[in-house]
């Protein structure tokens, strides 16, 4: 695959210099939407010691993956470093080193091979399902501590690099921490957080692709430039691994933002600017940011708000960045549920918000929710079909509606990781009453998530060690639900079985080893109450 990019790097292979394959373990059009490419891509080749080359998953199954820089195969790199955005990253992962004939585990791999490096946000929250895969996993952001990340890389040899990287804070190194059997044996790892993302490196120069338009390869948002405003959530919803994980939040000044406009304006050839953040309306400045933005010539295109920080003039801003569909997360027509799950937003906040995107010429909103929370009951399903229709008929008369209809996955480090989920049946009936109820309302688009995959993810999100033979089966063969079901058999298991047990508040967790800012006890202590306040059994 030959694409034409603007400021992409090719440094000479020289013999000094230490080689890097940065994997992101999706096609062109998904990874060159991340952020995170483009982070680590630049802040690597900045150092003038170290060569990294991109490696993505060709189109082609029967190609086997080699960087887009030179063509080079996995083998030929001394290290691979894979960014793992979400669970189901972690089966494509090693399905690309098998493809490149590196064996997925370490403990077979030989000393010639690269040292192979995990990260990313699900390997933050639990890497242990994949525990077997990397010589290195490193936890949080890379940021602060990226200058001795990098001299750790430099070491001549495998074993070298891995002694060095093991006094970097946020590094669990396989043959440092555990035995072969998966047993943890060293100290307990605290996870990397950035404070300060004002002061922080960012790429200033983006890999901007050309020529792409139309075709397979173009990147989701087009010929945009990715501006992260901030990181991290403070607002700590119980089901959400952002808002424990990467507490508290932590945001770009204005000034910060501004700058780095104008000086990614002078080195980079873009459309449109897409903000990156957890909670970007938060800071108080979107309004002001978006505006200058626009001043500037520029598209707008923003993920989903918090209601309750959308303004009539925000709104009017976002219009004339040609943003045209505004994207809400309610999670549950329910408001009482909704408080439960420390949603702090009642329906009228809501119901406020739309109409003023109305007022202000929104014709397509999307709305994310979740059924299948702990305790749940079929008056929930009432009211989210209540609360639907009353936002059409009163404050979204006309226009396109589309929801995102998914079942709760549990997820490590949030309160909700003791609770379990609902079975494929029982899932399915969920999915049965809503389509038959919401498709009753005018122009709705209806989206929904195979609960199969739902219960997979969790697999994936809360499994450790003694799970690998299964996703290692699954990667090695095909990706499918039927795959899954033979493999989880012959463990005896089964999805629903993997859906419905959950782990004891008082019970060791896997990840328990690891440290993030919020303690386990916080965690428990939120999910009784949780428990608490929906009257649970």
């Amino acid at each position: 695959m030959q694409i034409k990019e603007l400021n992409a790097i090719k440094k000479n292979w020289t013999h000094e210099k230490i080689k890097i394959g940065l994997i992101y373990p999706n096609t062109y059009r998904v990874a060159m939407t991340s952020l995170g490419v483009q982070l680590l891509y630049f802040l690597f080749n900045d150092d003038k010691d170290l060569l990294c080359e991109r490696i993505f998953k060709p189109l082609n199954p029967k190609i086997a993956p080699y960087s887009l820089e030179s063509q080079k195969n996995l083998k030929d790199f001394d290290v691979l470093a894979i960014s793992c955005q979400f669970e189901h990253d972690y089966i494509q992962a090693i399905d690309l080193l098998f493809r490149g004939g590196i064996n997925p585990d370490v403990r077979q791999r030989k000393d010639s091979d690269p040292l192979i490096i995990l990260g990313g946000p699900s390997i933050t929250a639990n890497p242990f399902p994949v525990l077997f895969a990397g010589d290195i996993f490193f936890l949080g952001d890379i940021e602060p501590v990226s200058e001795d990340f990098i001299s750790a890389l430099k070491h001549p040899s495998k074993k070298k690099k891995t002694e060095a990287l093991t006094s970097v804070q946020g590094i669990i190194a396989y043959s440092y921490h555990f035995t072969d059997e998966g047993k943890w044996i060293g100290n307990k790892v605290k996870s990397v957080k950035l404070k300060d993302i004002s002061n922080s490196f960012y790429p200033i120069k983006q890999i901007i692709p050309e020529g792409v338009k139309g075709t397979k390869n173009e990147p989701i948002f087009g010929k945009a430039y990715y501006l992260e405003t901030d990181r991290g959530c403070s607002e700590r919803c119980k089901f959400c691994f952002v808002g424990h994980c990467r507490f508290p939040r932590t945001s770009r000044s204005l000034d910060s933002l501004i700058d780095i406009i104008d000086h990614a304006s002078e080195v980079n050839d873009f459309d449109k600017i897409v903000l990156y953040g957890s909670a970007i309306a938060q800071s108080g400045t979107l309004e002001e940011l978006i505006e200058y933005i626009v001043d500037r010539g520029y598209e707008v295109s923003c993920s989903s708000f918090r209601a309750d920080y959308l303004s009539e003039k925000l709104l009017k801003t976002l219009r004339k960045g040609k943003q045209r569909t505004l994207s809400l997360a309610p999670e549950t027509g329910d408001e009482s549920l909704r408080m439960a799950l420390n949603k702090r937003m009642d329906d009228e906040t809501i119901f406020s918000a739309l109409k003023i995107a109305w007022d202000t010429g929104f014709r397509q909103i999307k709305l994310y929710m979740i059924y299948g929370f702990p305790c749940e009951d079929e008056k929930i399903r009432d009211e989210t079909k209540n609360f639907l229709s009353t936002i059409r008929s009163s404050y979204f008369p006309t226009g396109r509606i589309g929801i995102s209809m998914n079942q709760f996955i549990t997820k490590a480090h949030t309160p909700f990781q003791f609770a379990p989920m609902i079975g494929v049946k029982e899932s399915k009936e969920e999915q049965k009453w809503y389509k038959s109820n919401l498709y009753q309302i005018k122009n709705i688009d209806l989206s929904l998530y195979a609960p199969e995959w739902s219960i997979i993810q969790r697999v994936l999100s809360l499994q450790n060690h003694e799970y690998y033979p299964v996703i290692y089966q699954i990667a090695k063969g095909k990706n499918t639900v039927g795959s899954w079901k033979i493999a989880l058999k012959e463990i005896d298991s089964s999805l629903d079985m993997e859906a419905k047990w959950n782990y004891g508040i008082d019970q060791p967790l896997p990840w328990d080893n690891i440290v993030h800012t919020l303690e386990k006890k916080t965690l428990i202590s939120s999910y009784l109450k949780y428990l608490e306040t929906m009257e649970c059994k």
